[in-house]
C-alpha cells in the first residue's frame, strides 16, 4: 500500500471496513449526511490503494457493534470491522475486554494535542487513550434576555434572586438528573474515591441540596419537573414560550436555534457561576490487529479528523467537534462558537455508569427527598453520604 495520494488505483486495493452508528449517518436525508458522503468519496480519490466500505450498525444490543466485538473477536475475527464508532459506555467495555487496540503511538502527537481536554478524557480508559474522539454533545442553559436584564443566571444565587421558574429534567434517564449531577461535580464533589470505592462529599452536596430547598420554598422549581426525563422536553417548552429558563441539549438547541428569539446561553448554573459542563460523545476505535490495516485505518481516521471535514460535518449535524480548530470552521460570526469554546474547555466527561451505580443514585435519592418529601437539605445530604459509604465493601 502506498501513502502517496492521487495514484492510479491498484487492481487489489485494501478494503477497509468501518462500522458507524447514530448519530453518524451517511443518509442524505440526515443532518450532515451529504458532508460525510463527500468526505468518504474524497478519501477514496486521495487514497486509491484503499477502498472504504461503510456500514451502519447499532452500537449496543444483540447484533450490535459491541456484541460482535465480544462474541466474534476470537471465533470469527474476519467478520469484524477495522474501525468502529463507539459511545463512551461501549468504549469502556471494549477497552477493558481487550477488544480494541490502544492507540499509544499509532496516532500523531499533533492529533493528540489538537483535542479538547474533555475529548481526550472521553476516549481514555484506565489511563490509556483507546480511541479517537469524534463527536460530542452536552447540556446547557437557555434563557430569555427579555426576562433576565441584569446578571445572567449562571450561579445558583442568581437563579434564586430572579425567582424565574427554572426548568430541567429532574427525573433521571439513568441514575441521576444530569443537572443536579453537574452542579455537584462543578463544586468539586466526587463519586468515587482514590481507592475506586463509592464516596460523596458532604459540603458540595449540602450546598446543592440547600439551593433546591430554597428554590422549592420560593417556587423557583416545581416538583412537576419530576415528570421530565429528557432535555428535549424542556427545549420544546422553551421553544414554545412556555418557560424562560431551561436546561437543553446542545443538539436540540443547534437544530432549533432559528425558532427562538431574544435567547442567550449559559452553563448549567452552579455555586461559583463559572463555566462547567459534562460532555458525552462517540469515538473511533481500532479493532483490527493487522499492522497494514491499522496503518490504513489511522489514515482514514486522521482524514475524518481534519478540521475542515470534522468542522463541516459537526456544524451540519448539530453536534460538537472534539477539536477547537474544527469548531473554528463554523465561523467567527456564529455566536454559538465562542460559547461552546468556553464551555468545552471547562468540560469533563459524563461519569461512567459504573461510577454512578451507587453515589449518583444516592444524590438523586437525596434530591427527591428534599423536593418531594420536604426532608431538610443537611439531613438529606448526610443520609446520602452514609448510603454511599455503606455500599463500599
Amino acid at each position: 500500500m502506498t501513502e502517496t495520494p492521487g495514484d492510479t488505483p491498484t487492481a487489489n486495493p485494501l478494503v477497509l471496513v468501518i462500522w458507524i452508528a447514530e448519530p453518524l449517518s451517511l443518509s442524505g436525508g440526515e443532518p450532515g449526511g451529504a458532508v460525510l458522503n463527500e468526505a468518504f468519496a474524497t478519501f477514496d480519490e486521495q487514497y486509491p490503494d484503499i477502498r472504504v466500505e461503510v456500514y451502519q450498525k447499532e452500537i449496543s444490543g444483540p447484533g450490535g457493534t459491541l456484541d460482535y466485538l465480544q462474541t466474534a473477536s476470537a471465533a470469527a475475527p474476519a467478520v469484524l470491522p477495522d474501525i468502529a464508532l463507539l459511545d463512551r459506555e461501549a468504549l469502556s467495555a471494549a477497552a477493558r475486554g481487550g477488544l480494541i487496540v490502544p492507540l499509544d503511538d499509532l496516532i500523531t502527537p499533533s492529533l493528540r494535542q489538537s483535542l479538547y481536554p474533555a475529548a481526550t478524557a472521553l476516549a481514555t480508559v484506565d489511563g490509556r487513550l483507546v480511541a479517537v474522539p469524534y463527536l460530542m454533545e452536552m447540556e446547557h442553559l437557555v434563557y430569555r434576555t427579555t426576562v433576565f436584564r441584569g446578571k445572567p443566571p449562571t450561579s445558583l444565587e442568581t437563579v434564586l434572586e430572579n425567582t424565574v421558574p427554572f426548568h430541567f429534567p429532574a427525573a433521571p434517564a439513568d441514575t441521576v438528573s444530569t443537572t443536579v449531577l453537574t452542579q455537584y461535580l462543578a463544586d468539586g464533589g466526587r463519586l468515587v474515591g482514590e481507592d475506586g470505592l463509592p464516596v460523596l462529599d458532604t459540603a458540595p452536596l449540602s450546598q446543592v441540596l440547600a439551593f433546591y430547598e430554597q428554590a422549592r420554598a420560593r417556587r423557583v422549581i416545581d416538583p412537576a419537573l419530576f415528570q421530565l426525563t429528557d432535555p428535549a422536553d424542556t427545549w420544546a417548552m422553551y421553544r414554545d414560550r412556555q418557560v424562560s429558563l431551561s436546561v437543553v441539549s446542545s443538539i436540540d438547541y443547534l437544530a432549533g436555534q432559528d425558532q427562538v428569539r431574544s435567547t442567550a446561553l449559559a452553563a448549567i448554573p452552579n455555586r461559583s457561576g463559572q463555566p462547567f459542563a459534562l460532555v458525552t460523545g462517540w469515538s473511533f476505535a481500532l479493532a483490527t490487529r493487522e499492522p497494514e490495516r491499522q496503518k490504513a485505518a489511522i489514515q482514514l481516521i486522521e482524514f475524518l479528523m481534519s478540521p475542515t471535514v470534522q468542522g463541516q460535518y459537526t456544524h451540519d449535524a448539530y453536534l460538537l467537534p472534539t477539536q477547537p480548530t474544527a469548531l473554528a470552521v463554523w465561523g467567527a460570526s456564529d455566536p454559538y462558537v465562542l460559547f461552546a469554546e468556553t464551555l468545552l474547555q471547562a468540560a469533563i466527561p459524563y461519569p461512567d455508569r459504573a461510577d454512578q451505580a451507587v453515589s449518583a443514585a444516592a444524590i438523586q435519592d437525596a434530591f427527591e427527598a428534599v423536593m418531594l418529601n420536604n426532608v431538610p437539605s443537611q439531613q438529606a445530604a448526610t443520609n446520602a453520604v452514609q448510603a454511599a459509604r455503606a455500599a463500599a465493601p
